[in-house]
């Protein structure tokens, strides 16, 4: 993959983008890939030389690496941080798995430090965050299966969120607003049955899309579908006065609120858009689903 910097940044960080330290050698899929859609995957590693990506899509990434480098110092006799695991038994089905946690205390708190916004925050802890909960779940199953066994048993999760954007005036006069810069989210620990179960549905479903000539298109979700929706406007307002998911809901609306479509008020299509593919895949160019529908 080819590194641009199209918006020309300074050379230092571009030269710190490209010297990504990253290394997922000696494994068949790491934990991180293992949760990535097999769509992305496949494609990525057949058009690797033809990618390109800007560095600056990579500053965030590169925050958070710096801040794995600080984290590092935090470590006390006892404790294991950044240390990269493999696993291959007879769940991986011949495959040979790795992944790199962050910190794991004496004590056995698994944490996962990430560098994300404020409201990325908020969400998470009112309505939890699925990837979150399987990145850390994989990890305790690496270091549970791992070929070198360590001496800590992990007996909880967390990731500890260290916000970029957060504000002390929004924390002062929002409810909802984390009221700190870093914030622990626990993560739920799921049992050894269902931490195998998901890994080896994981790496069935992975292998068995590398044997398919059309690896299986993302789902809405990987997608980061936004469907489609109807917004009920009244002349001389800006916003919305209800969004609905069809046009026949939308109209039912109307009626039901003695309003008349074309005398004072009319319904506006909100177009939906696939947000990954739209604005966060590498691969999209050489998606078909993709130039599909963008078109």
């Amino acid at each position: 993959m080819k590194i641009t910097n199209l918006q020309n940044l300074p050379q230092a960080i571009v030269n710190a983008v490209i010297n990504d330290p990253y290394d997922g050698k000696g494994s068949d899929i790491s934990a991180t890939r293992l949760l990535a859609p097999p769509r992305i995957n496949i494609l990525t590693k057949k058009h690797w030389d033809k990618l390109e990506e800007d560095a600056a899509d990579r500053i965030f990434s590169l925050l958070g690496q710096s801040v794995h480098h600080i984290i590092e110092r935090a470590a006390q006799e006892g404790d294991l941080s950044e240390e990269r695991v493999f696993v291959n038994n007879e769940q991986t089905n011949g495959w040979t798995v790795s992944g790199q946690f962050d910190y794991l205390t004496k004590d056995g708190d698994l944490i996962d430090f990430k560098t994300t916004s404020a409201w990325a925050v908020v969400d998470a802890l009112k309505n939890g965050k699925s990837e979150w909960e399987a990145q850390l779940n994989i990890l305790d199953w690496l270091i549970r299966h791992s070929e070198t066994k360590l001496p800590i048993k992990v007996k909880s999760l967390s990731i500890v969120a260290i916000l970029r954007d957060w504000s002390k005036m929004k924390a002062l006069t929002s409810v909802d607003y984390p009221k700190q810069q870093v914030v622990t989210i626990p993560i739920t620990m799921w049992s050894d049955a269902e931490q195998d179960a998901y890994v080896q549905g994981r790496i069935a479903l992975h292998q068995s899309a590398a044997l398919q000539e059309e690896p299986p298109i993302c789902s809405p979700e990987e997608r980061w579908n936004k469907p489609d929706t109807y917004a009920v406007m009244k002349d001389g307002r800006k916003s919305a006065v209800r969004l609905l998911p069809s046009m026949d809901e939308a109209k039912q609306f109307i009626k039901d609120n003695g309003m008349s479509e074309g005398k004072g008020c009319k319904i506006v299509l909100r177009a939906g858009e696939d947000t990954r593919c739209a604005h966060y895949c590498a691969v999209r160019d050489y998606c078909t689903h993709w130039t599909k529908v963008s078109f």
